[in-house]
């Protein structure tokens, strides 16, 4: 398996073909939802077997926090260790750049997948694209006013 980074647009189309079979054509989104302004200047990392995407995800600024999203796995390729792999990874960026604070909005079915690296629930189930979410963070890196 490889792994690349890519940033924003470029080379984008790859990590949507993974997202639109999962999110898409699995899973019932509609396909303008899947997209949004975030994909533009989000770092998204791909994951390849033998030249072909089957994994990725997106570490990103919303303006307020910054957040991992759109993490999926083509159906073939699960079991396999590759959302781990690419949860590993994407967190490791995220702490490269100092990210003190990492959200992002869980299916409520993957809710313990995001609590194995230690992300934490918080706030109310929301409903996005007909699927309930719940909105986790983690604290990356203590700040010197998280104790006060």
């Amino acid at each position: 398996m490889d792994y690349k980074w890519i940033n924003g647009k470029a080379g984008f189309n790859e990590a949507f073909k993974v997202r639109k079979a999962v999110f898409v054509e699995e899973q019932k989104v509609p396909e303008f939802l899947e997209r949004d302004e975030f994909d533009d200047h989000a770092q998204h990392l791909l994951v390849y077997d033998n030249d072909i995407p089957i994994a990725t995800g997106r570490l990103f600024n919303d303006g307020n926090h910054f957040k991992l999203g759109r993490i999926c796995v083509l159906k073939p390729y699960r079991g396999m260790e590759l959302g781990r792999s690419l949860m590993e990874r994407l967190l490791e960026k995220a702490q490269g750049a100092g990210v003190e604070r990492l959200y992002l909005d869980s299916q409520v079915s993957a809710i313990g997948f995001y609590r194995k690296f230690g992300f934490k629930e918080y706030g109310n189930t929301f409903d996005d694209a007909g699927i309930d979410h719940v909105p986790m963070v983690k604290i990356c890196r203590p700040s010197y006013f998280s104790n006060l």
